[in-house]
Parts: structure tokens; C-alpha cells; sequence
């Protein structure tokens, strides 16, 4: 009786363990209020609620921040400046309401907009600015294009500048994360703490920290795009 009790609460608490944990990918997969775009497209209003902005250069690189504006603030500002800097190709989802934005959100593995899907599909590397929650200042690395996001981490860390490995839901490892769409089925997908977009939403002349990032990034991507251009 007493090995029979044993091994019932033994598979109960595995059971449960199993439960909870599912729960909590379940949750982050149903965290947003539209499954894609064309749910947010039908309830949402194009530059009234959110707006799309997409700029083109010959550049093999495309710079995305799919949560941009006021879902995950400062994360466009830093894709813009950093495509515009490298001469990169830009897109941007971006929510503007004056309040309720996070309900612009689609997760990366689900966001389908067509434009963005076009622009990445004829991109080598593909790199995704996001947001991430903490009052600290780091970066979280992920994607599956792991030769590029070493290139940035070091870069990174040169600059002085805190990377840690991202949590398994935002890591940016499944294959229908809209940064491994591209051409090589392979992107990097930057999340970056709220503590450290803080100081990139300084008022201009107080963004030492924003103009240092853009560098370390700078640096990576151009040894990427000069490697491309020497191969062609």
C-alpha cells in the first residue's frame, strides 16, 4: 500500500508539473488579443490606430521592428536610425493610439503582414528590434542566424554593453519567426530592457548610450553586408 500511495503522488505531482508548464507556454501564446494580421486589420484602423513604414536600399540587410511605437517603445527609433545609418532596409508596424497599444501585439512566430513578409523574403539577414520587460540595462540575444548574433554580442560587449541568453519564448529559435523567414531561413531578434530604452528615448544630446548601441551594431552588420557584396 505504502510504494502504491508512493508512486500515485509521484506521477500526480509529475502530472501537475507537466500541467503548469504548459499552461505557461499556453499563456504566452495567448498573451496577444489577434492571432495575425488580418484579425488586426479587420478591428484596427491603418494610421489612425497603427501605421506601416518601409523604406528600400540595395542593401542585403533588413532592420524590422514589428512592435514599434508605443508597444514596445524605443525599438523603432532604434531600428530607424540603424537602418538609415547603414543604408539597411526598414520596416516598421508601429501601434499609435493614445492608450491600449499592447493590443497591436503579434508575436513574432504569428506576425504575417504582407509587406514585412516581402521585404524579408528578399533579405539575406534579417534583425528584429524588440522590448523586453526589467529595469536593468541588457540586451537578450536570440534567432537562429547563430554566426551573426555572436558577431553582435561581442560588438555588443565591447561597447560596454550587458548581453544575456533570452529565455526559451524569446529566443527567436522557431522556424516561422518572422526573422527566419528570409532568404537563408535565418535572422537575430534583439529584446532589450526597458531600463536600457529608457535612456535611448533621452532628449537628443543625452543619448550617448543610444549612439554607442548603434555603433556595436553598426560594426556587426557592416562586416555581414561587406562579406555578402565581396561574394557576389
Amino acid at each position: 500500500m505504502e510504494n502504491g500511495a508512493a508512486r500515485f503522488i509521484l506521477a500526480f505531482s509529475l502530472s501537475l508539473m507537466i500541467m503548469t508548464i504548459l499552461s505557461g507556454v499556453n499563456s504566452f501564446a495567448a498573451a496577444d488579443k489577434y492571432n495575425n494580421f488580418r484579425e488586426l486589420s479587420l478591428n484596427e484602423k491603418l494610421d489612425t490606430d497603427y501605421k506601416i513604414t518601409r523604406s528600400y536600399s540595395n542593401s542585403n540587410i533588413a532592420v524590422i521592428a514589428i512592435h514599434g511605437g508605443n508597444i514596445e517603445k524605443g525599438s523603432s527609433e532604434l531600428a530607424y536610425e540603424l537602418a538609415s545609418q547603414g543604408n539597411f532596409n526598414y520596416y516598421s508596424f508601429e501601434g499609435i493610439k493614445k492608450e491600449g497599444n499592447l493590443s497591436l501585439h503579434i508575436t513574432s512566430n504569428n506576425f504575417d503582414e504582407p509587406t514585412a513578409l516581402d521585404m524579408i523574403s528578399k533579405s539575406d539577414t534579417t534583425l528584429s528590434v524588440h522590448g523586453c520587460a526589467g529595469k536593468d540595462e541588457f540586451t537578450y540575444i536570440g534567432g537562429l542566424d547563430k554566426e551573426l548574433a555572436e558577431k553582435i554580442r561581442v560588438s555588443l560587449k565591447a561597447h560596454g554593453f550587458t548581453v544575456l541568453d533570452p529565455p526559451q519564448h524569446l529566443a527567436g529559435i522557431y522556424k516561422s519567426n518572422v526573422i527566419n523567414l528570409n532568404a537563408r531561413n535565418k535572422g537575430v531578434q534583439l529584446e532589450i530592457s526597458a531600463g536600457l530604452r529608457d535612456h535611448f528615448l533621452k532628449p537628443h544630446g543625452q543619448r550617448e548610450v543610444f549612439d554607442r548601441y548603434i555603433n556595436a551594431l553598426l560594426e556587426a552588420l557592416n562586416t555581414i553586408d561587406n562579406q555578402e557584396t565581396l561574394q557576389k
